[in-house]
């Protein structure tokens, strides 16, 4: 990871002759260390310059990324993938491409994102279809995953986007292995849709097929805060229990022959035997990085059992991790890989010790004592990244994990890969084990719907630091021949993380921060207030698109990435989409201390269903109106202008009755001012109760029926914020609202080009504004 951010000021490809020259000289240093510091030195630098490609490419399509439609010719390149939204993606290598007239050199890898509908191709299918092609861009936001980074690693530097899958044209089917192989999983995947719909139907597919796409989020969302979310993935524990299912069974029919049982070593040769059928399983179910890891990771422990040969466990992990990174060094920076890693890692050193201990324990007893240490170990070497990447660790996933993974994993996996196997042999057999697995299915389901009610670890959100103090210490646990020596190299490193780990308890810096936050083509507004409580105004989202997942995806990382554990108190501008998902999201999964809201009513049903959440949690509500009310919050002030609590609003505008309040905070200020038109504008003006602020919201994401001049020369801000996405339909903010603002000499910062914008204000008036996220390109 570090690798990569220095990957820019990494020296030139002729280094790498030079480390190993300084390696291969070290190996006639008697003491070892200056070998063991040159190599690493050398595989570090290679892998980063390794990395070179992905983030600087040469005449890519992306060159030609814009506004105006193009007409797109490819051939798919990987199996298309579900979303959970009903949606797909599809991934290909495109070869034509047509932008007006005439047809444009371009070639490269493009990730389609389709709104609506399963894509019916395969790998090798040639398609033709009219979109707009995109750059991929980072929101820029703290604790953001780098979505662009991400997609660069892949080979993806650019983007495209139908509304349905019908409007992709198949022009010639594809031949070869991959195309036959997706073509027997897709009729696989309808076996199971057919057998077993809805949810426990989508499980199966993705325990025995890879594809996520039709389990439904609040059900991954289960697994996930119950710390089992690997049993969703086919992941290395899936392989090695096919692989010891398949071995049992052979095993079992060969014994039945007396010549077989007496000429050969059954349990050397069939080993080999099986390895053809994981292979198979591997293409099956689209190679992912664990599963991949675990083929591996089998057939070395394979190959060494037929050559007589001990093996190490750490030598095996590092082998497969080898293999793997010098084909794809990319891979290294995707979550599955290190996760799966790192767990086998802990599987590796952390268990044995333990283990060693049930020897006389009855055989039933020493199962689930072997589970759960083996959970446990997995557990331990995977805390800190998961807690980094999710923000979050799961407090009851040792139970879970000892209640579902005999139900999924010896119990589900075994009849649905039976199953599918039987499929297109003896269907009925292949019927009842696959209604076996669904029930198996179904009563993990129901543990996990119960399990995920106990609370989780959000407080402990570590950073990359943290990230190479858990792998050093692993490798303090790991290589060090002595206790003494171990226990000298890890107790530092555990104290670090302890202390890393423990709150501060700062109560507050006397500043007040204001972070506008990089959400797209909405608005969400955090405020640190001068005694360390924190303000929320609006939780932005998508007018267009109920399905946008702004809360999970956006705001938690960003909430949790800047210190927040409690959101004291939670605004509400007005009702609309763009301003209002993400607040119901956190409403439901952080402490409120109050909420505020515009003293006019809504009969919106996503309003409703927000007031319902927070009646449930016993949130106190508080109503804001435009008589003028001032009073303190978190040691600032808070003035309330708008909008009026009698009489009739603005316009039938509902943007017009937006809340609008001043935040102030010594001699420096902001205006708050949510989705306001100019009709609102002016009737606040005609109350005569605005005055010059520091600071300036702009309303409505910068649209150019807001922020009139009267209104500016009423407030003279030196600096305004405009929140919008980049690249939106609506076109915002809009060039005349940026040239009145202009004229008015105030400096702009917009989050679509800028990222989140953070401001900082003082007492004595000073206000400091920067951009310290920005986006990845």
């Amino acid at each position: 990871m570090v690798s990569a951010d220095l990957a820019d000021a990494l020296p030139s490809p002729w280094a790498l002759p030079a480390l190993l020259a300084v390696a291969l000289s070290a190996c006639f240093v008697r003491s070892r260390f200056p070998f063991q510091l040159s190599l690493s030195l050398l595989f570090f630098v290679w892998g980063a310059l390794s990395l070179s490609p992905f983030l600087r490419p040469v005449d890519h399509l992306v060159a030609v990324a814009g506004d105006e439609p193009a007409l797109v010719e490819g051939v798919v390149d990987q199996r298309p993938e579900g979303t959970v939204t009903g949606g797909a993606k599809l991934y290909l290598q495109v070869e034509r491409l047509w932008i007006g007239s005439g047809e444009t050199a371009a070639h490269g890898r493009l990730l389609v994102y389709v709104r609506e509908g399963r894509v019916p191709f395969c790998s090798g299918d040639r398609v033709v279809f009219r979109s707009r092609i995109r750059q991929p861009r980072d929101f820029g936001l703290p604790g953001e995953v780098e979505q662009a980074r991400r997609l660069a690693y892949q080979g993806i530097f650019a983007t495209g986007f139908v509304l349905e899958a019908s409007e992709i044209v198949l022009l010639r089917s594809g031949a070869g292995l991959a195309h036959r192989v997706d073509r027997l999983a897709a009729s696989l995947g309808r076996f199971i849709e057919k057998e077993v719909p809805g949810s426990e139907g989508g499980v199966l597919k993705a325990l025995l097929l890879g594809d996520k796409g039709d389990v439904p989020e609040q059900l991954q969302d289960a697994y996930a805060r119950s710390g089992v979310n690997h049993i969703l993935s086919i992941s290395g524990f899936h392989v090695g229990i096919v692989f010891l299912a398949v071995f049992h069974l052979m095993y079992f029919a060969a014994r039945r022959s007396e010549t077989l049982a007496l000429r050969l070593n059954l349990k050397q040769l069939l080993p080999l035997s099986v390895l053809p059928v994981l292979l198979f399983y591997l293409l099956l179910s689209g190679a992912a990085p664990a599963t991949l890891r675990s083929v591996l990771m089998i057939c070395a422990v394979v190959a060494a059992l037929h050559l007589r040969r001990e093996l190490d466990p750490i030598n095996t992990v590092m082998l497969a991790a080898c293999a793997i990174l010098f084909v794809s060094p990319q891979i290294f920076f995707e979550v599955s890989f290190q996760l799966s890693f790192l767990a086998i890692w802990g599987l590796a050193v952390l268990a044995p010790p333990l283990a060693g201990r049930f020897a006389g324990v009855p055989a039933l007893l020493r199962w689930l004592l072997l589970l759960a240490v083996a959970s446990l170990a997995a557990v331990v070497a995977t805390l800190v990244p998961v807690a980094y990447y999710f923000q979050r660790v799961s407090l009851i996933g040792l139970v879970a994990n000892l209640l579902v993974v005999p139900l999924m994993g010896y119990g589900a996996v075994v009849a649905g890969f039976a199953s599918l196997c039987l499929s297109h042999i003896y269907e009925p057999a292949a019927q009842a084990l696959l209604q076996l697995a669904a029930l198996l299915v179904r009563v993990s389901d129901r543990v996990i719907e119960y399990l995920s009610l106990a609370p989780v670890l959000t407080g402990y959100v570590p950073g990359k630091l943290d990230l190479l103090l858990a792998c050093l210490a692993l490798c303090a646990v790991t290589f060090p021949k002595s206790r003494i020596k171990r226990l000298a190299a890890l107790s530092p490193l555990l104290l670090a993380l302890v202390w890393r780990a423990v709150p501060s308890g700062a109560t507050g810096s006397g500043l007040m921060h204001l972070y506008f936050l990089s959400v797209g083509q909405g608005d969400a507004t955090l405020a640190h207030l001068p005694d360390g409580k924190w303000m929320l105004v609006d939780g932005g989202g998508n007018a267009n698109d109920t399905s946008a997942r702004v809360g999970p995806r956006l705001l938690l990382p960003a909430l949790r990435a800047l210190g927040v554990r409690r959101i004291d108190y939670l605004v509400l501008t007005h009702e609309h989409p763009d301003h209002l998902q993400g607040v119901s999201y956190l409403a439901a999964r952080f402490e409120v201390g109050e909420f505020w809201e515009s003293a006019l009513p809504s009969s919106a049903h996503d309003y409703r269903q927000l007031k319902w959440i927070l009646a449930a949690r016993g949130v106190p509500v508080r109503r804001l109106d435009g008589e003028g009310s001032v009073f303190a919050a978190g040691g600032a002030v808070v003035q309330s202008l708008w909008p009026l609590a009698a009489g009739q609003p603005a316009s039938d505008d509902a943007n017009d009755s937006s809340l609008v309040f001043r935040l102030s905070h010594g001699g420096a200020s902001v205006l708050l001012t949510g989705d306001l038109r100019e009709n609102g504008e002016r009737a606040l003006l005609a109350r005569g109760t605005l005055s010059p602020s520091s600071l300036l919201k702009v309303a409505h994401h910068g649209s150019r029926h807001s922020t009139c001049e009267e209104f500016l020369a009423a407030l003279s801000p030196k600096e305004a914020v405009i929140s919008s996405g980049y690249a939106n339909v609506f076109r915002l903010p809009a060039p005349s609202t940026i040239s009145r603002l202009q004229r008015h000499g105030v400096r702009v910062y917009r989050t679509d080009q800028e990222g989140t914008i953070e401001a900082v204000m003082a007492p004595d008036g000073k206000v400091t504004v920067s951009v310290p996220w920005g986006h990845f390109n």
